[in-house]
């Protein structure tokens, strides 16, 4: 028996360390994340809580027979594949989130399924690890301010929104990131989910108590945002204007998350009696399970080392020769290129960017690039063309004084282009795994406006062409 709990732990151990060479990166940025930010701070206590929440269950590991599951196999090596891609495509949340459950497949395939099923919350507790979620702010901005208009209006307070300002006699508001409430939403998760399974024990009651943390605080965010409106408004702006306004949201939100126990503390079930009865679990402990998805993982991080990573400069090369374009209404904006141009040539505006299919800083395809400034100018028309340049788009803009301007533009890794930023994406990620083209552009080309779109949709085309003719030698 102790030889065998001395395979397990070398097993064991043996997964974990090439769990961790494979995603070092994505466990240090996750780090860094915790570190720095106060919505995810609290990723320094999931794990711990979830070591403390098996081992205060302890008796079913201790005893009961362990089992490697196949099922958990499949898992990890899906999430390898998932770390592995999302790795080389520089999407960090994906390589955290595939970094997690791999993590939780591992502890799954040592134990077995039965046990599994046993620890399964402190298994998904894990999740909490990811920080993810930021996606959510624009949401929770709006409907903060909703909330905050509804109960201005309720109280008599004349109040007008626009987007996220808010106008009020005494001043004006905004639903700033701070103010969305992600912060609160976050943590009321993670410490309501806690709570559910300490204290409930069926499934429906726990479901319920979670999705009433969820709700909670988005209600009372609303609510701290409309108080802190009011404050402001009837003090004369003397108060809730300044470093004031957070200290109340934290004490606002202590005082929700005790509000949220004391309701939750109402039906708290009855503390169970631990069951006599194990699962029985046939100890068929297949060592080969263990070989066989550290190999994978070793190979995946071998596969991860031989793609190059190119140092992002602080003062790009330019790429072609040329009038630098000083200022602008067109709006494009590339942010940390290897190499950029971004001349003037007689009536046209020329734009190219190159990046390394994976760098320190910086990426072709990314939220933060934009191919025009979209509060300038609305889109009237769009046509994608496919000739001998391959496929490119024709976009006109229209701005509110009613003056057009218009551009095409493609992507352009080695022989492959593309107009569709997940596309291109895509074969960033398929060509870096191959062995192919390490890095790719983005190139744009704009005409001040005419009374003929369509003649300068090939007036575009044509200098397209000619500029890719330039840069053949980058190319």
């Amino acid at each position: 028996m102790q030889s065998r709990n001395a395979k397990v732990l070398l097993g064991f151990s043996l997964l974990i360390l090439c769990w961790g060479w494979l995603f070092s990166d994505a466990l240090i940025g996750m780090e860094a994340i915790w570190r720095r930010s106060d919505t995810f701070a609290h990723g320094y206590f999931i794990l711990p809580i979830a070591m403390w929440l098996v081992w205060r269950n302890r008796t079913p590991l201790l005893t009961v027979p362990l089992s490697t599951s196949w099922q958990a196999l499949v898992v990890l090596l899906g999430a390898v594949g998932l770390g592995l891609i999302a790795a080389v495509a520089d999407v960090n949340v994906v390589s955290q989130l595939a970094a997690v459950i791999a993590l939780m497949a591992i502890f799954w395939l040592v134990i077995g399924n039965k046990l599994a099923r046993i620890y399964k919350f402190p298994l998904i507790y894990l999740l909490f690890l990811v920080p993810m979620g930021e996606n959510l702010i624009p949401w929770l901005q709006d409907v903060t301010a909703w909330f905050t208009v509804f109960f201005l209006q309720l109280t008599g307070v004349p109040v007008f929104r626009d987007g996220l300002y808010i106008q009020t006699p005494s001043g004006l508001f905004e639903v700033a990131v701070a103010c969305s409430g992600i912060r609160y939403l976050i943590a009321s998760a993670a410490v309501g989910a806690l709570f559910a399974y300490l204290n409930y024990t069926k499934l429906k009651k726990q479901i319920i108590f979670f999705l009433f943390a969820l709700i909670l605080p988005i209600l009372a965010n609303g609510i701290r945002a409309y108080l802190i409106v009011a404050i402001a408004h009837y003090s004369d702006m003397k108060y809730a204007t300044g470093a004031d306004h957070l200290v109340y949201g934290w004490l606002f939100f202590g005082f929700v998350i005790m509000m949220m126990f004391w309701v939750g503390g109402k039906f708290i079930d009855e503390e169970q009696k631990p069951n006599a009865e194990l699962p029985t679990q046939t100890g068929n402990y297949r060592v080969t399970s263990i070989i066989s998805a550290s190999v994978v993982m070793i190979t995946a991080a071998l596969l991860l080392k031989q793609i190059p990573v190119v140092e992002t400069p602080s003062n790009p090369q330019p790429m072609l020769n040329g009038a630098l374009v000083k200022q602008s209404n067109w709006g494009i904006t590339f942010s940390k290129p290897i190499a950029h141009s971004f001349i003037t040539d007689g009536n046209f505006e020329v734009f190219v960017a190159k990046y390394a299919n994976k760098q320190t800083e910086g990426e072709l395809i990314s939220f933060t690039n934009k191919l025009h400034d979209a509060e300038r100018w609305t889109v009237i028309e769009q046509q994608e063309v496919e000739n001998e340049l391959g496929q490119l788009q024709f976009v006109l803009l229209r701005n509110t004084s009613g003056k057009t301007r218009s551009y095409v533009y493609q992507y352009v890794i080695g022989q492959y282009s593309s107009v569709s930023s997940m596309w291109t994406k895509l074969y960033q990620v398929i060509s870096s795994l191959t062995g192919g083209a390490h890095v790719s552009y983005v190139i744009a080309v704009s005409l001040a406006p005419s009374n003929e779109p369509s003649q300068e949709k090939s007036l575009l085309i044509e200098k397209l062409s000619a500029v890719k003719n330039k840069m053949e030698p980058h190319l």
